[in-house]
């Protein structure tokens, strides 16, 4: 099926201009920079500051909640770790304490709604998760993009943002969610995004009615992403390395159970970064699941991830830091992903099938027909409907809708040689798409 190509997105652009080392805070709003101050004050005294223990996340996720039985402590472990983290490494500002706080009880309380729903429709809870489709890849490759244009399509069904962000929401406000007024405090709340997050919009525009990643599912058994792009936790970030996933995945399947009872009828998109570390925990949950990995040159990737971050976690912190020695350290986390990947596919062939290479350069220059590719590949149809959903939906939402994310390598202590020392078997096994 040809057509002409809608309007592309505009690939990030990566600038030679220097900046300095050690990063400094963003100028802030006056009540939000009132707030920071005062929460100085209250930290040394000790006193209304929001603590990070296993107990306080609890106790405000059972209040948010109404419930209290948690199915299993098999988020324990991750809480644990992630409290630890937040209250001793990610020095946060009294803004930050406050947001974070709330969002990691929110989490906890999802699963708490989760378990009580299980409860009430146990049919349900048993529904089938039928061949879900799966983006993966490295971030900044393109995942997002590719990700909510096939989302696009009327068949598939994704997680939006207002589901995950308060899973009670997701079925209280399911009949008419634009309508909502809970659903539009939500948005007006995100359009203040870049008020704290400077420059934010431009590298990831979000909002409620956006598909989101699998953080908010995946965080239902406190092993998430989500926290680690919005604060230094390197603790926490051992934590995932070192965790099989398996009872992850479990949450994550209970959590789009959930979602699903709301469209029973529709096949998952569904999209991560993560997921390409733990494709053996993926495929043991999901064995029907057909994956797409987007590929790039890795350079470009850390560098962009590397200022999405310094952005996201400087919206919650104040602290001055050594900018190449933390960005060399997301890299390197990011690389240990696509090495896990890398070697999975050589050790499982019999998997072959089940994925599908899909090159940057080439999505940004033929979008629609590495969509038509990939339906191909997988032999679903692609009918008008879902083919014009998705050409209309690349053609409103270029990437440079929201302002270019500009961004250097050398500002972040990136090199030739560190690219090879990260991914050179990434490299070698995927050349033809880099």
């Amino acid at each position: 099926m040809s057509q002409t190509a809608p309007t592309r997105p505009r690939p990030d652009t990566a600038s030679d201009k220097q900046q300095p080392a050690k990063t400094t805070a963003p100028k802030r709003p006056p009540v939000v920079r009132a707030i920071n101050a005062m929460g100085g004050v209250m930290t040394k005294a000790r006193l209304g500051v929001p603590r990070f223990t296993p107990d306080s996340i609890r106790r405000s996720a059972e209040k948010i909640s109404g419930y209290s039985d948690y199915g299993s402590n098999s988020y324990a472990p991750g809480l644990a770790i992630l409290c630890h983290a937040l209250e001793h490494e990610a020095d946060l500002n009294q803004m930050g304490r406050i947001v974070l706080h709330r969002q990691l009880s929110n989490a906890l309380a999802g699963r708490l709604t989760v378990v009580a729903w299980e409860k009430a429709f146990p049919k349900q809870a048993e529904a089938p998760i039928s061949a879900p489709l799966f983006v993966i890849g490295l971030p900044r490759t393109g995942t997002t993009i590719l990700y909510e244009t096939l989302a696009a399509d009327p068949a598939l069904r994704a997680p939006l943002t207002w589901e995950c962000r308060d899973f009670a929401l997701a079925h209280a406000a399911a009949a008419d969610p634009e309508g909502d007024p809970r659903v539009k405090k939500l948005g007006r709340q995100m359009e203040q995004i870049d008020r704290l997050m400077p420059g934010f919009t431009a590298i990831h525009k979000f909002g409620p009615f956006i598909p989101t990643e699998c953080i908010g599912l995946m965080l239902l058994d406190m092993a998430s992403e989500q926290f680690g792009s919005l604060a230094w936790l390197p603790s926490y970030r051992d934590f995932l390395l070192n965790n099989d996933f398996t009872s992850v995945y479990e949450w994550h399947k209970r959590g789009l159970r959930y979602l699903q009872a709301t469209q029973p009828n529709k096949t998952w998109m569904l999209k991560s970064p993560l997921h390409t570390g733990y494709l053996d925990a993926l495929l043991k949950t999901y064995p029907d699941a057909r994956l797409i990995q987007t590929h790039r040159d890795p350079m470009r990737v850390i560098a962009s991830v590397a200022n999405l971050y310094r952005v996201s976690r400087g919206g919650w912190s104040d602290a001055e830091y050594d900018l190449p020695e933390r960005a060399k350290s997301d890299a390197a986390y990011y690389a240990e992903f696509v090495r896990r990947a890398t070697q999975f596919r050589k050790d499982h062939p019999e998997h072959a099938d089940r994925f599908i290479d899909i090159a940057f350069e080439r999505f940004m220059s033929d979008p629609m027909k590495v969509i038509e590719d990939i339906h191909t590949h997988f032999e679903r149809p692609l009918t008008e409907e879902a083919h014009k959903a998705m050409a209309d939906y690349l053609t409103n939402r270029p990437r440079d809708k929201y302002g270019r994310h500009v961004y250097s390598r050398d500002q972040f202590g990136f090199t030739d040689a560190l690219r090879e020392e990260l991914f050179a078997d990434y490299l070698a096994t995927n050349s033809a798409y880099i």
